[in-house]
């Protein structure tokens, strides 16, 4: 039984959510309004980001969403039922979404590596529809995936949280980058926000390359030292110039096989590529330098419950730059629109209010 103060909600209520069809369209269907299991939550969407892994998949370039989902893993709302086990929350809370829902029992979760979970699953990124995503008037998700939002934040710096806390994983495992040069490719929101975890992070100076001007003003604007732009002859010379030698880590934010290339010619010996972005297609590395600079290549996965909770610390104290990411807002009616202006350059974060 769930006890809630808006379940005035009868058992056979519909709702309002998208509906990813990848290479064809988006659309607003009529759906059921979830029922939390005893350890689940239901949560109505205050505000929901487009991610470039949606807008990937709508158009056929995602390597695991091909078919059919309900989007929608980047969300704040609030609670308005809880499950008869669920007992750290309460209906009327605001609260944020980890996404990325871990069994909590198998070697890697054991070790604190949840987001690497035997078998992980994700609310909002599965083609199954078991974890419908909060691109609706509603979602259900455990309680342990829902993180309180202080009442200071903002619902639209809350919803950047999940954003940053995957770079905020890609900086941790990058090891101590006290006084490091770091190159970020790719100034879209999250490259954005590894200019900001970087910083956090210790490291001395950032450079980005992008393809878009406006992105990398942007960058520059929250942090950066450089913004070079990935179409110039001499961009490698330049990231160089700009870092004030080679780079000791780079964060690939693109992942495909040009950017791949560039990031480990652009590192020193014993460098690091972190691979952040999610790669359309299978592709390959100079493995001779790999080898004999013992270049280390470490893909970035997500994010664990450690990582959510520091990128909500940095939105506590005012480090999310939400102003320069959040582009506009609009209706859950509109999401056709919203997903096509989150495609456009210097588009920023399109946010969605299932409210409306």
């Amino acid at each position: 039984m769930a006890t809630t103060s808006d379940r005035d909600i009868p058992a056979s209520a519909t709702m309002r959510g998208a509906l990813v069809r990848p290479t064809r369209d988006v659309v607003v269907e009529q759906r059921p309004v979830p029922a939390p299991e005893p350890e689940q939550v239901l949560v109505r969407s205050s505000l929901v980001g487009i991610c470039g892994s949606d807008t990937h998949a709508l158009a056929g370039h995602h390597p695991f969403l091909d078919s059919d989902y309900a989007p929608g893993h980047e969300a704040v709302g609030v609670v308005a039922a809880l499950g008869a086990s669920v007992s750290g929350l309460t209906v009327g809370q605001r609260v944020l979404l980890k996404p990325n829902v871990a069994c909590g029992q198998c070697l890697n979760c054991l070790a604190d590596r949840s987001n690497a979970c035997e078998r992980l699953s994700w609310i909002g990124c599965d083609v199954s529809r078991h974890w419908a995503g909060a691109l609706a008037e509603y979602f259900v998700a455990p309680e342990q995936n829902l993180f309180p939002v202080p009442d200071h934040v903002d619902d639209a710096t809350a919803v950047l949280v999940e954003c940053l806390a995957t770079p905020v994983h890609a900086v941790r495992i990058a090891g101590d980058l006290t006084g490091a040069r770091v190159v970020v490719l790719g100034a879209g929101t999250i490259g954005v926000l590894a200019v900001v975890a970087a910083a956090r992070a210790g490291a001395d100076r950032v450079v980005v390359t992008d393809m878009d001007q406006g992105k990398l003003d942007r960058a520059v604007r929250v942090g950066a030292a450089a913004g070079v732009s990935a179409c110039a002859a001499d961009v490698d010379n330049q990231l160089r110039s700009a870092l004030g030698g080679p780079a000791d880590v780079v964060l690939d934010c693109v992942a495909s096989q040009g950017s791949l290339n560039q990031a480990v010619g652009l590192l020193r010996r014993a460098g690091t590529v972190l691979v952040v972005g999610v790669p359309a297609r299978e592709a390959t590395l100079p493995m001779p330098v790999v080898q004999d600079w013992e270049i280390r290549v470490q893909g970035c996965a997500a994010y664990t419950e450690a990582d959510v909770a520091a990128a909500l610390a940095i939105a506590t104290d005012g480090g999310i730059p939400t102003a320069e990411i959040v582009s506009r807002t609009v209706p859950l009616d509109d999401v056709a629109a919203a997903f096509a202006a989150a495609t456009a350059d210097s588009s920023g974060k399109v946010l969605i209010d299932p409210r409306q």
